[in-house]
């Protein structure tokens, strides 16, 4: 059992790394998408910010053509020199809006109309200076070209705003594509995300499952070699400590088998030694008995016969255990199994008035002779033990999906729901035991079992009103 190479050392690890590796595409997601988020955040500042400076300066401009005509016309129209200085000031503010504009404008036909104005406003500065006072015609001989200022403008500041506009645009264009690539970003994470869930899912729950089946595999008495175990070496040497587990229980059950077939070959030797004197003193070949001895040699021959069984259940169950394989099944009239194990019960059953009813729907089963009398040899005499004096025992057979059902049911006591799980187990007593007969060895239904498993079969204790227990037998129907 060795861990895989893909494996940590630790089971801790693991899902510290699942859960990092998780963490990095959502992580990196969501870093990416704030530094985009970020990006357009700042765009969109500064774009506010150009465009509030430019459509401010426009406006600034518009209202500097307005103030260099009243400045000009104060000074020559009023001829008064106090006013000169107004006049440059206007103009030197006027240029230096038309210059800071210049910097903030991008668009091609705005640059084109400022360009324009810088030309046009200079060429009337240059009629307007100071120094010469105008007369009223030749001052109003300039109104065509303060009018041609203030038009370029006004025309200055629609293109600004036109600009602007399409700025604007673009921006939101811009936040579209980014609203765009966050939701591809999204879409493309979230099955990278569940796949490397999914990854990480499966190397976590192979190990434990891997486990789950070994335990499972043990609770079924299956004491064969487990899978090997991959997975962080925590893991691993878990799967080690459960195989070692199931090797103490290899060789404990070894053990108990062995104890088994050495004691019940050690006592049916003697047994039969016991057999034969009884034997002997029955049929007076060492004298004549009276009717007390008489009475004596027949409860002997009655124990002795009782011991044999049970020596031989425990033969046949540790054989059982050593070898679960079968031979060869063969289709069998039910009614001549069934009348054969009747005629050995037959002392019993008219000891204590106990008729059998049977309803043989399904006429043969497919098995071995000597494993189908057993099972209903052992059946029919747990019956016998438990049905009141007088009492009915039931024995019905039905074609079941592929299978033959055989039910033995009887009126005795029935079984305690808490004893239901473990009628089955090897030397289980029940609660309910007749008075009136002797102990049994527990090991009767054990075999049945083992003997229906074998065949592929199976054997359950079920309800079937009004009958007080009631087993349910199925054997396969060959393929």
């Amino acid at each position: 059992m060795l861990s895989g190479p893909y494996y940590p050392r630790s089971f801790t690890i693991l899902v510290i790394v699942a859960m990092g590796v998780l963490i990095v595409p959502l992580a990196s997601g969501l870093i990416n998408a704030v530094h985009v988020l970020q990006g357009v955040v700042d765009t969109q500042r500064q774009f506010t910010r150009n465009s509030l400076a430019i459509t401010r300066d426009v406006r600034q401009i518009v209202e500097s053509v307005s103030q260099l005509q009243r400045a000009a016309g104060q000074y020559h129209l009023l001829q008064d020199a106090e006013f000169g200085p107004a006049l440059r000031t206007r103009f030197d503010e006027l240029q230096t809006r038309l210059a800071r504009l210049d910097d903030e404008l991008v668009d091609a036909p705005a640059r084109a109309t400022l360009a324009a104005l810088q030309v046009r406003s200079r060429t009337l500065y240059r009629q307007l200076q100071p120094g010469a006072f105008l007369d009223s015609d030749r001052f109003h001989a300039l109104d065509p070209a303060f009018d041609a200022l203030d038009a370029g403008a006004r025309a200055l500041l629609a293109q600004a705003d036109a600009a602007v506009q399409r700025e604007l645009q673009a921006l939101e264009a811009t936040v579209q594509a980014t609203r765009q690539r966050l939701i591809v970003l999204a879409l493309a994470l979230i099955p990278l995300t569940l796949l490397l869930a999914a990854v990480f899912s499966w190397m976590i729950n192979r190990p434990i499952k891997q486990l789950k089946n070994s335990i499972q595999q043990l609770g079924r008495a299956d004491l064969r070699p487990l899978p090997a175990i991959s997975g962080p070496q925590d893991i691993v040497e878990l799967g080690r400590e459960i195989d070692w587990l199931r090797q103490r229980l290899q060789a404990l059950e070894e053990q108990k088998l062995r104890f088994l077939r050495h004691v019940s070959h050690e006592l049916k030797t003697p047994l039969a030694s016991l057999r034969e004197g009884v034997a002997l003193l029955n049929d007076e070949l060492a004298g004549s008995l009276n009717v007390r001895q008489r009475s004596i040699v027949a409860i002997m021959d009655s124990a002795s016969r009782d011991l044999q069984k049970r020596i031989e259940d425990l033969i046949r169950y540790s054989g059982m255990m050593r070898d679960a394989t079968l031979p060869p099944a063969a289709p069998h009239a039910l009614a001549d199994v069934l009348a054969a194990v009747l005629a050995r019960q037959r002392l019993a059953l008219d000891a204590r008035g106990i008729r059998v009813e049977t309803q043989l729907t399904a006429a043969a089963v497919h098995a071995d002779r000597s494993q189908l009398e057993t099972v209903l040899d052992n059946l029919l005499s747990n019956a016998v033990k438990f049905s009141p004096e007088g009492g009915h025992i039931l024995v019905k057979s039905a074609p079941a999906d592929g299978a033959v059902a055989v039910w033995v049911c009887d009126q005795g006591e029935g079984i305690p729901e808490a004893d239901r799980s473990r009628v089955f187990e090897p030397f289980f007593q029940g609660a309910r035991q007749p008075a009136s007969t002797v102990k049994g060895s527990g090991l009767g239904l054990s075999i049945v079992r083992e003997s229906l498993l074998a065949a592929g079969g199976s054997v359950e204790a079920v309800d079937c009103p009004p009958w007080s227990t009631c087993f349910r037998l199925t054997w396969p129907m060959p393929q």
